[in-house]
């Protein structure tokens, strides 16, 4: 897999299918006005077909997974784990939010810490 940077125009049909307007980390209500300020990209399997998409924000030393979704055919931990850290040089971690608890246990696995249970979880990785 490889991840290709685009328009967050070219992942709002990706996202748009898990967006839920609760599951955010700022309250926004819309999917454009959680991809502002976003590096977009889209997920592509050896045959050049787009399997996922995802949206990082830096904030401070840590990437920031704003949004992620992906087809039933891939795991998104093997994502976070494989791409996602080739964007940020010079981050000290990863995080993101979710109110999936089986993802929460699956990141686990991999090195994420659960850091705050207020409203969903919010998970972070050293890396």
């Amino acid at each position: 897999m490889r991840a290709l940077e685009c328009s967050p125009d070219d992942v709002t049909g990706i996202l748009g299918r898990v967006f839920r307007p609760k599951a955010n980390p700022h309250g926004l209500t819309d999917l454009n006005g959680l991809l502002q300020g976003c590096r977009c990209y889209r997920v592509v399997d050896e045959n050049d077909r787009v399997v996922a998409a995802y949206a990082l924000k830096g904030q401070g030393g840590e990437i920031w997974i704003q949004a992620a979704a992906g087809s039933a055919a891939i795991d998104l931990c093997d994502v976070f784990d494989d791409l996602i850290p080739r964007h940020g040089p010079g981050f000290q971690s990863v995080g993101f939010r979710t109110y999936r608890r089986g993802l929460c246990k699956k990141a686990g696995e991999r090195g994420y810490q659960l850091v705050d249970e207020s409203d969903g979880y919010t998970m972070r990785k050293t890396l």
